[in-house]
């Protein structure tokens, strides 16, 4: 699905749910009031921002385009580091006063950053080491999701689970992830302050499949010079951690 697409679904999805409480959404809705629970409104925008740091391993780096050069060309990465920072607009609908679901559109702005090790198997030609290996995220993302949630009082337990996908735009690619995260918190509407915190856990289970031209990566001046200008370059890597530890809020 391309991005003016989702828009789109995104749209007709608020739009179509406008009208929601003429239809008593989320469904079960009188049930859950009568049993004394305050529901959300069945529709909603959510813009959040994350900002991330997080260890990366690199499986594999490919070359091509090197007339044949590239099988005598050993390139090892040592173990990184990744930043990003995401911007996303979500439209969400309660479906059930236990779950709801939602489309999302975003933005990704970071990097990916280690050492790597070249090794070339002809004679006399010394080990080069590339030092900050630096691969630009920048990209558009979007997604689809839904939330698993309960609570009693004041206290919220969630498990928020989704699947985005993310076009980078500087080098060729794209990443693939699925986040499942579950979360506990405490809100404070009933305090006269709309606001909510929580903590929890983070699992995600991320592709990146990365590619673009050598020629933009800053290879020693040794390398450099004798590098076709068609020479690409195929980067597999993923995440050091699958799990992380979470902390956020919501106005």
């Amino acid at each position: 699905m391309k991005l003016p697409s989702l828009l789109v679904a995104a749209s007709c999805l608020f739009t179509g749910v406008a009208n929601a409480d003429s239809i008593s959404l989320p469904i079960w809705k009188e049930k859950a009031e009568a049993l004394g629970y305050n529901l959300p409104k069945p529709f909603g925008l959510n813009l959040s921002y994350m900002s991330m740091e997080q260890g990366i391993n690199v499986d594999s780096i490919a070359l091509k385009g090197l007339g044949g050069i590239e099988k005598l060309v050993d390139m090892q990465a040592e173990p990184g580091k990744q930043a990003t920072d995401v911007m996303t607009l979500r439209a969400d609908v309660w479906l059930f006063p236990f779950l709801n679901v939602y489309g999302l559109i975003g933005t990704l702005d970071g990097y990916s950053e280690t050492d790597v090790n070249v090794k070339v198997k002809l004679p006399f030609v010394k080990p080069q080491r590339i030092e900050n290996f630096r691969l630009d995220l920048d990209g558009y993302t979007k997604g689809l999701g839904f939330v698993l949630a309960g609570g009693y009082d004041q206290w919220f337990a969630l498990v928020d689970a989704s699947y985005t996908q993310t076009n980078l735009t500087v080098i060729d690619g794209s990443i693939d992830a699925l986040v499942v995260s579950p979360r506990v918190g405490y809100d404070f509407h009933q305090n006269g302050v709309p606001i909510r915190f929580w903590v929890g856990a983070m699992y995600q289970d991320v592709e990146q499949e990365l590619s673009g031209s050598l020629k933009d990566l800053g290879l020693p001046q040794s390398l450099g010079g004798v590098i076709p200008s068609g020479a690409r370059f195929e980067v597999k890597q993923r995440l050091e951690s699958e799990w992380n530890t979470i902390a956020g809020m919501q106005y």
